[in-house]
């Protein structure tokens, strides 16, 4: 990355150590990790234990990709001539540069444990420009606690106190190694991302953002943004225990009552809504705030920071699409969309997260979330108020309030990029489909993947609503592996496409209609699985063109406009479920369509539908309609057929 110069600066009393998981990464910090480790008499050693017996990622082979390439777009071509053409297309590629390319890149992958790691990184996430917030960032909105804890949810500070308290229990558990690695069907996953939690933050660059890592060990406090303004509140004392409830709340009561507010603070705000800006626009900001000590301080304080929580005291969501825009974006100022941990709590307790996403995927913070939401409902409503009530403060534990000095040049940039920030959020609709006739429990009684039977009630929606299937995207996650994140699972299949038609043809049969739907979501499940084992085709076709020289022609089937559509992700899905969560979302990938993102209960099934619609010229009202028609008929028509085999 170009331009590093302040940033340098920024670090350069510190040594950079390698992550001992060898992950390819480095932190930067006074002592390497195993110094605080083994004075650490909790220490388990436990988190990263499998992280060496991890598989690497395979290289799928060129034949069985191109295979399952010709059948994945078989529903896209209008006659057989088509179909031909791309037959045509893949034999000449095999024939040709195919093999080439193969053996470059299985040569590529013999001394790397992941191949695709650098790739995919780097141009799936850093040197993307676009604002990471809305359109890669996700969210999760967490569902109130129990009227038990009425007192908690009611009271922001006690709500904010609670989760910071949470969640650096969570760390400490970290800093002793003792979460066990998450293990799946008798597979250990990848805890890779675990290093990629705390203490960090992504930094701008001129063509290609960066990430910047600190010690967990070594900075033992967060940041909180209030109105505008960002303090260090710290979450252990001078010898590195956690504080007490009481001693964190009294932190929050000085900034939101002795801190905040001052004509002064408001002249040092704001800058937090340059990191909404497209990345090469707020480098630009950036490197002019990096010039400045004062600045330069804040920011590094900013990055080393182990996560941010954000404090909007005026701000009140309770709809669902109130409380998903309010995790997503926020009102852009009060927020530092670079961290990658930030979590938030509005004026009447309604509290959320939001995850940048170059390092970490969703299964991580999922289950950080899951466990954060889990505590708080299992707490002590009584003992816990009690604590805060009955424990003096430690006096000389004070949160700071961080500086940065606010230009004429950089003031003209906030007030630009508040308008840039709204006008965009303000181009993006947002639905909230939350369906309570039934859900996983249902699916399951039926014979189905939950996971498939969603993906149905989908694609049956899009095909009532545009008489088309457009090409869909579902995350699969490859975390077997060892730094595995995720391949694309194409949700549009032959299967599916005999599904929709056969559902939407007036003279088929219940039986026709129901064996294409099992049949469809079979076949879904079995790509899924084969996605998950590294095997699918988009992140090798990926790695293919990755193995091009400069200089060299593009192969023809690169080239094509249909392969090109194939991977056009007009819906774009991915699933995260949490009983603790009423929100969970992101934006569409392509600004034709449709982002999908899912949740599903024993009980209930949630879509957040985000898109475009000046861009798109499609509406989630209609795609929310539909989703609901497409869930009753397949339901009613299996609930049918299930009486009927009874008698």
């Amino acid at each position: 990355m170009r331009g590093k110069n302040g940033f340098r600066r920024m670090i350069s009393t510190l040594q950079k150590f390698p992550f001992e998981t060898q992950n390819g990464e480095g932190y930067w910090a006074r002592h390497p990790n195993n110094y605080y480790q083994s004075a650490r008499p909790g220490f388990k050693a436990l988190t990263y234990s499998e992280q060496k017996l991890l598989p690497s990622l395979p290289v799928p082979s060129l034949e069985k990709t191109l295979e399952k390439y010709i059948k994945s777009i078989k529903p896209y071509c209008s006659d057989p001539e088509q179909l031909e053409h791309q037959k045509a297309l893949c034999a000449e590629f095999a024939q040709t540069r195919g093999p080439e390319l193969q053996e470059r890149l299985v040569s590529f992958s013999q001394d790397k444990r992941n191949w695709l790691a650098h790739f995919w990184d780097n141009q799936a996430y850093l040197e993307y420009d676009d604002p990471v917030v809305p359109y890669v960032s996700y969210f999760y909105a967490h569902k109130p606690l129990p009227i038990t804890h009425r007192n908690i949810e009611s009271d922001f500070l006690l709500k904010a106190t609670a989760i910071v308290k949470v969640v650096t229990d969570f760390l400490e558990s970290l800093k002793n190694e003792a979460i066990p690695p998450e293990n799946i069907r008798g597979s250990s996953f990848c805890m890779n991302s675990f290093q990629m939690m705390f203490n960090n933050s992504r930094v701008p660059g001129d063509t290609r953002d960066s990430n910047v890592f600190y010690s967990i060990y070594e900075n033992n406090y967060i940041v909180v943004a209030l109105r505008g303004n960002f303090y260090v509140l710290y979450t252990h004392d001078d010898n590195g225990k956690p504080l007490e409830s009481a001693e964190i709340w009294h932190q929050f009561y000085m900034i939101t009552h002795q801190l905040s507010g001052s004509i002064q603070e408001q002249a040092f705000g704001g800058v937090g809504v340059l990191t909404s800006l497209p990345r090469s626009e707020w480098y630009k900001w950036y490197s002019h705030m990096v010039l400045n000590d004062t600045s330069r301080a804040s920011l590094e304080k900013v990055h080393k920071s182990a996560f941010v929580i954000c404090l909007d005291p005026e701000t009140k969501p309770v709809s669902y699409e109130e409380k998903s825009r309010y995790a997503w974006h926020g009102d852009g100022i009060n927020r530092f969309f670079d961290k990658p941990l930030q979590f938030f709590v509005a004026g009447n307790g309604s509290s959320g997260f939001l995850a940048e996403h170059s390092k970490m995927d969703g299964t991580p913070t999922l289950f950080l979330n899951d466990y954060l939401c889990k505590m708080l409902t299992k707490m002590n409503p009584q003992q816990f108020l009690a604590e805060i009530e009955g424990q003096q403060s430690n006096a000389t534990i004070r949160p700071q309030h961080l500086p940065f000095v606010v230009t004429p040049a950089l003031s003209e940039a906030i007030a630009d990029s508040k308008v840039k920030f709204h006008k965009n959020v303000k181009d993006h609709a947002l639905k909230v489909w939350h369906y309570n006739r039934y859900g996983k429990s249902f699916m399951k009684e039926m014979g189905f993947s939950p996971d498939a039977f969603i993906q149905q009630v989908m694609q049956l929606a899009v095909f009532k609503y545009l008489s088309r299937q457009l090409p869909t995207y579902e995350a699969a996650s490859t975390r077997k592996f060892f730094r595995g994140r995720t391949e694309t699972g194409r949700a549009v299949s032959v299967e599916s496409a005999e599904f929709v038609h056969q559902w939407q043809n007036p003279v088929a049969s219940n039986e026709q209609k129901i064996t294409s739907l099992r049949a469809s979501a079979k076949a879904h499940a079995e790509y899924l699985k084969m996605a998950a084992n590294g095997l699918g085709v988009d992140r090798h076709f990926f790695g293919l063109k990755n193995m091009l020289k400069s200089g060299e022609p593009v192969p023809q089937l690169f080239r094509d406009s249909l392969f090109t559509y194939s991977q056009t992700w007009l819906i774009s899905t991915s699933q995260l479920s949490s009983e603790y969560f009423e929100g969970y979302g992101w934006s569409q990938v392509n600004d034709n369509g449709f982002g999908l993102a899912y949740m599903l209960n024993k009980d209930w099934m949630h879509i957040n539908i985000v898109n475009k619609p000046h861009l798109s010229h499609l509406s989630a009202e209609k795609l929310h309609y539909y989703l609901t028609e497409s869930a009753d008929e397949i339901a009613s028509l299996l609930i049918l057929e299930k009486g009927k085999a009874k008698l």
